[in-house]
């Protein structure tokens, strides 16, 4: 099968994979145990914590480990609304965010919160004159994601992390799962930053919260006090090992990598763009291409596609199961057609010219084969 969905997940570096498979032969150890071999686990622990840190260029800031960025999602968002409570009931948020924001934030609807959307531009980022009128002193939270899973486009945090410097109430979350080795981020400024490692070639199971001010931060499920009492559990050492080896090998590759997807993106585009029905997403971050035969629906395109040995998928694979149109393309006033009819395409480091040219052979063929379905 030829993999193009890495927006979904990555296949493990082998390095990553071998220092995981390390820490758990040598240092299996609970990092909270105060016999030697724990307080040796525990500083490999720290170690790690600090070269992500430096590796993210957040060397102020504290790093929770978790499992996912769904947890990260969820701690950063929960956590901080029980406190704001007092201070105001308004969130802002894009009309773009993964479902472990958006569902989370409907919750938040029920304890008496009030969710405001952002417009969204043509091209895929979210208008920052019209989040100007929508700041109050009753928004208390904002978050933003730093890469769009869906089409790829990157997001203004900086310019957002200034606006907000007016508002000092105000909590600024950031879901940069995406974004890591994609997009070129500063991210000082923002309150808290969740990441996942299986997005950029880590393992499975391993995530982190990057948090400006640790104090402000509350527990959302209670065990031993793991993790500054913020994530309790024993720490998943092995995979926050494989973590920072994939991040180190990420950042180090990033330039090169993105240089060859940007030339397979446009050599996919340029394939399709003159076909009747087929319609492209804007052009963002280079390792995504989203496209529609319109007139058909995206999981046919998709079955068709694998029959051929070709893995894309529809939406995101968190919510690609759910008969509900994507919020995204929702947000970029596509008609219902062309997002019935949406496919995703997402390159990684090992998706190779090979690969692009068996790909554009199988769209072509996939279109012919559904013929006057299109319209």
């Amino acid at each position: 099968m030829i993999y193009f969905d890495n927006a979904a997940t990555t296949a493990p570096y082998k390095e990553a994979l071998e220092a995981y498979i390390t820490a758990n032969e040598k240092y299996f150890y609970n990092t909270a145990s105060i016999h030697q071999s724990g307080k040796d686990a525990a500083r490999l622990l720290e170690a790690a914590r600090v070269q992500i840190l430096e590796l993210m260029d957040l060397k102020k800031y504290d790093l929770v480990f978790t499992s996912s960025a769904t947890e990260s999602n969820n701690i950063a968002i929960q956590s901080m609304l029980k406190k704001k409570k007092q201070f105001g009931t308004t969130i802002l948020t894009s009309e773009l965010e993964h479902p472990s924001i958006v569902n989370v934030l409907e919750e938040m609807k029920k304890d008496g919160f009030t969710v405001k959307y952002i417009n969204t531009k043509a091209d895929g980022t979210v208008d920052l004159e019209h989040l100007k009128t929508l700041l109050n002193s009753d928004v208390v939270f904002v978050t933003v994601m730093a890469l769009n899973n869906i089409i790829g486009s990157v997001q203004p945090i900086k310019e957002i992390t200034r606006m907000l410097k007016d508002y000092p109430k105000i909590h600024f979350h950031v879901d940069a799962t995406q974004a890591i080795g994609k997009a070129d981020l500063d991210y000082n400024g923002v309150d808290t930053i969740s990441i996942s490692a299986h997005k950029f070639n880590g393992v499975k199971g391993i995530g982190g919260l990057f948090v400006r001010d640790i104090a402000t931060l509350r527990a959302v499920q209670y065990g031993g006090g793991h993790e500054y009492n913020i994530r309790s559990g024993t720490v998943n050492l092995p995979g926050i090992v494989a973590m920072a080896k994939a991040l180190r090998l990420t950042l180090g590759e990033a330039r090169e990598v993105n240089k060859r997807l940007n030339r397979f993106n446009k050599k996919i585009r340029d394939a399709v763009k003159d076909l009747k029905a087929v319609y492209l997403q804007p052009e963002a971050a280079p390792y995504i291409v989203n496209m529609s035969y319109a007139g058909a629906k995206g999981e046919v395109v998709v079955n068709a596609l694998s029959k051929r040995g070709i893995a894309v998928s529809t939406t995101s694979a968190c919510a690609s199961k759910l008969a509900t149109l994507n919020e995204t393309l929702l947000a970029l006033n596509n008609e219902d057609k062309i997002i019935e009819g949406s496919i995703r395409i997402s390159m990684g480091r090992n998706t190779a010219e090979e690969d692009v040219n068996k790909l554009i052979t199988a769209l072509q063929e996939v279109y012919e084969e559904l013929g006057d379905v299109l319209k």
